[in-house]
């Protein structure tokens, strides 16, 4: 009889674990130590680089280790991951500061994440006619991934349960276990059980493939017609737009996409039945795939382009190829569909020729072209303003500086050496206010973008005074009491002392300000004030 627990057993998997990767427990470790090192405070500040290193570098080592234990062995194939490890540090050495990353990095690094986690999948069946174990090995690590997480969650809530008992079972201020607890069941435990469980390298080429009966009715008789309904429904809005002769408005493309993506999830499950039906499922989505087209190219008519339009195109393109290609090979070589899309995925988001640097440089571009800016129209200069605030939104206020004095006065291009500010005087709540001069109270906020009560109306105008309208019940513009506070110089006293108590006495009323955040914009001497939950402070004045 075998025995349900052993640990002989275990001591010889972790054996085998600690002889295959090596330099990915090293790599868990390092993590570990520096989530341990964060919660415990020892350390004033963390290098985001460290967490690049250690996260992406364990899940590159995998992926390395899946691709070389097949022809190289030894301390040969530990120099190569090493040498591959080292590389990958230089390359996080030489990422900017946390405050200089600029989103073609983060998109970059994003990308070679996702791109490295795919390749786990497959690197090790890049060889011909090795769909079926391709099939196979993700079905086992999906399940294993699933399942490893699980069994993390559950240690979590145990360790979490004892923490919680022993805290309030004897008083004693153990608060910051829970955070070692989630470090040790998601960063330590959970990675180590998934590579202990990942098939070795003979049981990841067995190609004996079948068709379960939980996957069947999952995908066969579950997700095939929602997918199916969710088609009828696009091609029902398809003809509509055919019929009234309508462009089709921007969502279709998330629409189309997300009705492509299950597509290629039914037939990833079903691909041991080999149904014919998944050869054609790719001619009945290219009519819906030109619905996207359409829509993705009315809406850089419309808006112009940006990184995620970039993008979303690309996808559009490939999901062509896909279908044609589903077709072509009647579905059996789905293994393609996984290394065609991390590959290209790579392939646009490094370098100067990246979806988010050409996005730059055509917006760049579309903007310094137009030294007429004054005389353009309205609806143009809209979309020149919507260009350049894109620019400096995603790219700084470097990427629009050089670019024509005229469109920077037109769009006040001046505000962009900004500095965000945030101030939250607590002090006024515990503290005795004289306000034996004034009869009336009122609560002012703007935490829904427009006031909580409707008889508050508060509003900033354009030369930075915040205007508070008491409107009566019987709504008589005659009875209207207005307030004004400069909030400009109550801004600028911010900024010279973090801890001044900020309040405005007008003539017949006092505004205690508690809370208020937003941009000062230090060239043009302006302010901008957050649209919701930007404001908080309390009127008194004589009714």
């Amino acid at each position: 009889m075998k025995k349900f627990f052993s640990l002989r057993a275990i001591a010889q998997k972790s054996i085998l674990l600690t002889e295959r990767f090596p330099i990915s427990i090293l790599l868990i470790a390092g993590l570990a130590f520096l989530c341990f090192i964060d919660i415990s405070k020892e350390a004033n500040y963390i290098p985001y680089q460290l967490y690049i290193f250690f996260s992406f570098g364990f899940i590159i080592s995998v992926a390395v280790t899946l691709w070389l234990e097949d022809f190289v062995r030894g301390f040969k194939q530990y120099i190569i991951i090493a040498a591959v490890t080292l590389l990958w540090g230089i390359y996080c050495f030489f990422l900017p500061f946390a405050d200089e990353l600029e989103v073609n990095k983060i998109v970059e690094l994003s990308v070679i994440g996702m791109v490295a986690f795919l390749a786990m999948f497959f690197v090790s069946f890049l060889k011909k006619d090795k769909d079926k174990a391709f099939w196979k090995f993700t079905m086992q690590m999906v399940f294993q991934l699933g399942l490893t997480y699980c069994f993390g969650a559950i240690i979590f809530i145990g360790l979490f349960m004892s923490i919680w008992a022993i805290q309030n079972l004897f008083d004693i201020d153990i608060t910051e276990l829970y955070e070692y607890s989630g470090v040790f069941c998601y960063v330590l435990f959970a990675p180590l059980y998934f590579l202990a469980n990942i098939p070795d390298k003979i049981a990841k080429h067995n190609e004996e493939i079948a068709l379960g009966k939980i996957l069947k009715i999952l995908a066969l008789y579950i997700l095939t017609p929602i997918a199916a309904i969710y088609a009828a429904i696009l091609y029902v809005y398809l003809f509509k737009i055919i019929a009234i002769w309508k462009l089709p408005e921007g969502s279709v493309s998330y629409m189309v996409s997300s009705l492509m993506g299950l597509g290629l999830l039914i037939i990833t499950l079903l691909y041991p039945a080999r149904f014919s039906l998944c050869r054609y499922s790719g001619l009945v989505m290219l009519p819906l795939l030109a619905l996207m087209s359409i829509g993705i190219f009315r809406r850089f008519d419309d808006y112009g382009l940006t990184i995620h339009r970039g993008y979303v195109l690309l996808l559009n393109i490939w999901f062509y190829g896909i279908c044609i290609y589903l077709f072509i090979t009647k579905a059996q070589r789905i293994k393609w569909i996984v290394i065609s899309f991390a590959a290209i995925a790579l392939l646009v988001s490094i370098g100067p020729w990246s979806v988010p640097s050409v996005t730059k440089y055509i917006l760049t571009a579309e903007v310094s072209k137009h030294l007429d800016f004054a005389q353009m129209e309205t609806k143009d200069k809209e979309k020149i303003k919507d260009k350049v605030m894109y620019l400096r939104r995603t790219y700084g206020g470097v990427s629009i500086q050089g670019l024509d004095t005229n469109i920077f006065s037109e769009l006040e291009i001046k505000k962009t050496d900004n500095s965000g500010w945030f101030h939250n005087n607590s002090k006024w709540n515990n503290e005795i206010l004289d306000i034996e001069n004034f009869n009336t109270f009122v609560y002012v906020t703007n935490y829904d973008g427009k006031g909580i009560n409707k008889n508050i109306d508060s509003s900033i105008d354009e030369n930075n005074q915040l205007i508070i309208k008491i409107i009566p019940e019987d709504k008589q513009i005659s009875s209207v009491r207005i307030f004004s506070v400069p909030l400009r110089g109550i801004v600028q006293a911010t900024i010279a002392e973090k801890n001044k108590k900020l309040f405005f006495q007008g003539d017949d009323y006092i505004v205690f300000i508690n809370r208020i955040n937003g941009h000062y914009y230090k060239t043009a001497d302006n302010i901008s004030i957050d649209v919701v939950n930007g404001f908080e402070g309390y009127l008194f004045y004589n009714r």
